[in-house]
């Protein structure tokens, strides 16, 4: 092939394999519907929020001016508020740990592994029309040197000892592509086997089907560590500096946007079947219950107190007020921010934060799922970020931050425990049966056999 053209079918061949990769044995109705379904519940929370102003002012609920500022006053800022609180918070982080979050671990009969056995210099020819796998692996034990039965393996586990079929990862779909290496069926059969043993390596630590790397233990962590981090990052928020003022722009209004949106493309990408699908669950679900619960107890923020003091009177004509974030509109010469938050059909939403519940979600998220620590620590840093932004631009108290969190976390243990386990589980019980099609995600299968398929590999 003419070295001008490779490029060119390079570029086809991504986006046909994007395209049949992204059905995976659907129709383009199915996929279709599976995305309406799957985003429903995000869906019915901007119509919700959108339309909130067309609720009739005169049968809607009094609005609370102060009970949250007295509230945060007693929580944060007063010796006996602060002890309680931290008190309680330790007792549900400890609560929720035992009854959800704590692993119990298994040990299997004889300390079980698999590995593979040594070459002892036989040279074995290859025939297309025998498996390369059949004698290269078996059981072993740590504490015995003999072969170990297959029945001490769990039973899920049993298929990952058979070898791979030469052709199971093979699609017409999806034929080699020019200018990356491709993997020979050998290589490809090899990397399966090696992957399965790590899968039944943590399999044995963890007595659970879980990613690689899994910091499942971050609820309760963050409970029980919120109440220090939201009054470090309040002190923070003073003296008020024009770089600060960006930074909390690009945090606050940005980031709230962009953020889930980039999570849930690495979810579809980088992660397992139902990853995406739990996610957009959990989010669309918290911010349903966090709109309601503006709509039925209204609380006023904190740029309003500041503006009129604890005893004002407010109503539901009270225009919306950008606060902190005039200043980068000033700073900038436009009126953009302003002219959004002025036109705000919840004006009083204050409590819960839903910009603290959907940095609190990514976080649950990528902390679950990412095998790599220096995306989880990221994703921290956009939740403390986002933290400080809020107060900082005046926009909430810390209790209406810890209250998101706690809508947060709520829903992520909802979704946990009656999806993420399942598709974790249906997940590697596919790989180890070699079912590529429910074992693998979006990017693996768009470079499968090829080099770069180990990249989108979250169990690799």
């Amino acid at each position: 092939m003419n070295s001008i053209l490779k490029p060119l079918v390079l570029i086809y061949q991504f986006f046909y394999r994007v395209f049949w990769s992204g059905l995976n044995q659907r129709n383009i109705f199915q996929l279709i519907l599976n995305f309406c379904i799957n985003f429903s519940p995000v869906f019915i929370w901007l119509l919700i929020f959108k339309n909130a102003g067309l609720i009739p002012h005169k049968i809607r609920p009094k609005i609370h001016v102060s009970l949250a500022y007295h509230v945060d006053t007693f929580m944060f800022s007063t010796i006996q508020g602060g002890i309680t609180t931290i008190i309680c918070l330790l007792g549900l982080s400890i609560a929720l740990y035992r009854l959800v979050y704590q692993r119990k671990t298994k040990s299997h009969q004889n300390n079980t592994t698999y590995i593979p056995l040594q070459n002892q210099g036989e040279q074995q020819e290859y025939n297309e029309n025998t498996n390369p796998y059949e004698d290269d692996f078996r059981l072993s034990s740590s504490d015995s040197a003999s072969d170990v039965e297959l029945e001490s393996f769990p039973k899920e586990l049993s298929k990952a000892i058979d070898p791979p079929p030469l052709d199971f990862q093979n699609d017409h779909h999806h034929q080699p592509f020019v200018l990356i290496p491709n993997l020979t069926p050998i290589e490809i059969g090899a990397m399966a086997q090696s992957i399965n043993e790590k899968i039944i390596e943590n399999h044995q630590k963890t007595g659970i089907y879980s990613p690689i790397n899994c910091w499942y233990f971050l609820p309760p962590l963050l409970i029980s560590t919120s109440w220090f981090i939201l009054n470090f990052v309040h002190w923070l928020k003073d003296p008020i500096r024009q770089w600060e003022d960006y930074m909390a722009w690009v945090s606050y209004v940005l980031g709230h946007i962009t953020v889930p949106i980039v999570t849930a493309v690495w979810l579809y990408v980088f992660q397992a079947p139902g990853a995406l699908k739990s996610y957009s669950l959990a989010l669309g679900l918290m911010n349903i219950c966090g709109v309601l619960t503006h709509l039925v107890f209204p609380n006023a923020p904190p740029w309003f107190i500041h503006l009129n003091g604890e005893d004002a009177y407010a109503d539901y004509d009270t225009p919306g007020y950008a606060a902190g974030l005039i200043r980068v509109d000033v700073a900038l010469g436009t009126h953009i921010t302003s002219k959004g938050f002025h036109a705000s059909p919840i004006v009083f939403g204050a409590l819960p934060s839903l910009h603290s519940a959907m940095a609190v979600m990514t976080f649950l998220f990528v902390g679950y799922y990412a095998r790599w620590t220096i995306i989880k620590l990221l994703a921290f840093s956009f939740v403390c970020i986002q933290w400080w932004a809020t107060i900082y631009l005046d926009h909430h108290w810390r209790l209406d931050l810890i209250c998101g969190m706690m809508y947060s976390i709520t829903w992520f243990t909802i979704i946990y425990k009656l999806r993420i386990i399942k598709s974790d589980a249906k997940f590697v019980k596919s790989r180890l049966s070699y079912d590529f099609n429910n074992g693998s995600t979006m990017g693996m299968r768009v470079f499968r056999n090829t080099k770069l398929q180990s990249f989108f590999d979250p169990l690799s």
